[in-house]
């Protein structure tokens, strides 16, 4: 795919202007100065204020004007009311990227859109390309840049997830809620009414990114529908795109109208026509972050068969029942493979009737039982496509997970896990995802997550001997 429009700058900027720069850390453009200073922003920074010389020990310029060097990025943090008078000055600067952050434009009707069509009608005569308005703005953490959450510390770990999300909300809450389960960022965008850079600039520049392996999105609706039908055709063929489009139901539609001024659409249309190129739809916050968390594996299942190793009878009747109920299949493996089991694990637990899959290994010993989870799952994988876990063992124990992760490369697979308490293994399973291992607190969202790899991966054709699974999100 040809890389037709580079936002390198945008995302890796190596000078930044700050219009409406403040040293009160309670007004934005205070807060996002305060924020690229304490994480090391890697660029120039150069605050604006005409009534102020200096800011949180940046000299400080009148206009962007005055500034001595070219600008990549420039963040309008304005009323709207002066968004105009800004961007004539970003203009006569040529600055490369604005973010618009303001709301006042066509979210607010007839007089807010002939506002954001004349500081468009700027901007393309400077050569300007405009983040927004009404957006959050950017969080990139190669360049330790972040206008999306900036009242928070973070950690800028570089990861290969890129999002694209219409909503501040939905762009704040994949950051926070992400990190928080072991997600790593290569780049979130919340993109607003998107008056120019739109759906298609962000996936076409995302599809293209070495840096980027794996996109999200969060739309309200389609600006240019076909062509962003045929790059994701295109982009789905390498990377896979996760994607939540809101306004399905007449009042969601409504919302969304008020909201960035997008038209929803038909949701049958929609639905059909996202499939056909490759897109995962997913209907709400978690399960996006969830199939996020999915698609960080390296590896696709090559079947519907997937195997249950569990340490609990009713986890395991749970996750054959979450499986099946959405046109997986939980095998009995055959008889070779269960008496290979019986054999590995006598003297290690307990006698158990639980080896045909699900394999319930009841009580696990404290003494060994990395060695026999690792050898169950390596002979449980030799009947199935893909292994979901459920174990009492510790997710804290990073021999183990990196163990994990080395088996899950050799065999091909992907490994699926679930902690027996959850909520005591938080940590533990964001490190198991930042490795690749994608890890859930229940039977039912593991199953989800294992249903839409097995979905593209038959859409690449990589599915060794099935037709395709009738999928069916709700």
């Amino acid at each position: 795919m040809e890389h037709n429009l580079s936002l390198d700058a945008l995302f890796y900027p190596s000078s930044l202007a700050v219009v409406g720069a403040s040293s009160d850390e309670n007004k934005i453009g205070g807060r996002f100065l305060k924020c690229f200073l304490s994480a090391g922003f890697k660029g120039r920074l150069y605050p604006i204020n005409p009534r102020a010389t200096e800011i949180m020990g940046l000299k400080s310029y009148p206009s962007i004007l005055d500034v001595p060097d070219e600008i990549d990025l420039a963040l309008l943090t304005i009323p709207s009311a002066m968004t105009e008078e800004a961007m004539l000055q970003c203009a006569r600067k040529r600055v490369r990227f604005a973010v618009v952050h303001g709301t006042g434009f066509s979210e607010f009707g007839p007089l807010g859109k002939d506002l954001e069509v004349r500081v468009l009608q700027i901007a393309r005569q400077g050569g300007v390309r405009i983040v927004g308005p009404n957006c959050m703005g950017l969080f990139s953490p190669g360049a330790r840049l972040n206008t999306i959450v900036a009242r928070y510390q973070l950690p800028y770990e570089p990861g290969a997830v890129s999002v694209l999300a219409q909503s501040g909300w939905v762009s704040e809450n994949t950051i926070l809620m992400g990190l928080h389960r072991g997600l790593r960022f290569s780049k979130v965008v919340s993109s607003g009414n998107q008056s120019d850079l739109d759906t298609v600039a962000y996936l076409e520049y995302f599809g293209a990114d070495p840096r980027t392996s794996v996109i999200g999105a969060y739309l309200e609706g389609f600006k240019r529908g076909r062509e962003v039908l045929a790059l994701a055709r295109e982009i789905t063929k390498h990377k896979p795109i996760i994607l939540w489009k809101s306004g399905r139901t007449p009042a969601g539609g409504r919302a969304v109208a008020s909201h960035t001024g997008s038209l929803a659409g038909s949701d049958q249309v929609t639905d059909a026509a996202l499939r056909q190129a490759g897109v995962v739809r997913v209907q709400h916050l978690e399960e996006l972050h969830d199939l996020l968390a999915a698609f960080s594996c390296p590896q696709l299942p090559r079947g519907r068969r997937v195997g249950v190793l569990v340490e609990s009878g009713g986890g395991g009747a749970a996750a054959a029942d979450a499986c099946e109920g959405l046109g997986l299949e939980i095998p009995v493996i055959p008889q070779a493979i269960q008496d290979e089991m019986k054999a590995f694990v006598k003297d290690m637990i307990p006698p158990s009737s639980g080896i045909a899959n699900p394999v319930d290994l009841v009580w696990a010993p404290v003494q060994g039982a990395d060695r026999l989870w690792a050898g169950a799952i390596e002979i449980l994988a030799k009947a199935v496509d893909v292994v979901m876990v459920l174990m009492y063992y510790p997710l804290s124990n990073d021999k183990f997970a990196e163990e994990m992760a080395a088996l899950r490369d050799r065999l091909g697979k992907p490994l699926i896990f679930l902690p027996g308490h959850p909520t005591t293994e938080v940590e533990g399973m964001a490190a198991y995802v930042r490795r690749g291992l994608p890890t859930y607190p229940t039977p039912e969202r593991a199953a989800r997550a294992i249903q839409a790899l097995y979905q593209y991966a038959s859409y690449l054709g990589k599915v060794r001997y099935e037709s395709p699974l009738q999928v069916n999100t709700g």
